[in-house]
């Protein structure tokens, strides 16, 4: 199936947009989205318009692939060329941790405006 799977690095001022378009059976395109996806979650909030816009968006975007990707047979056995291990699903990995940035941002700002500071 062909996709486009999105990435996103917030890097203060700058942004960096990738993004890897091709035909993958579901074990390369699940685990590309996993990579991906997972350096979205901890490298993609670190700018104002990444923090609102683009991570989410491509968030979603990577989501929707991969209900797409989930649609798919799995590859069989003997089949010619390598293909990707998925790995541990994204929700077992360290970078699902990026997720609590946008959270601790808003308890911190929340708590700067009922203090008053």
């Amino acid at each position: 199936m062909n996709v486009t799977v999105r990435g996103h690095q917030g890097i203060l001022i700058v942004m960096r947009f990738l993004r890897m378009t091709g035909p993958f059976c579901r074990n390369c395109g699940v685990a590309l989205c996993r990579e991906m996806t997972g350096s979205t979650l901890w490298q993609g909030w670190w700018s104002p318009f990444s923090l609102f816009l683009f991570t989410p968006f491509t968030l979603i975007w990577n989501l929707v692939v991969r209900i797409k990707l989930n649609k798919l047979q799995a590859p069989i056995p003997g089949q010619p060329g390598p293909q990707l291990d998925p790995g541990t699903p994204l929700y077992r990995r360290p970078a699902v941790l990026g997720a609590l940035i946008p959270v601790l941002w808003f308890l911190f700002v929340t708590y700067r405006s009922m203090s008053g500071a």
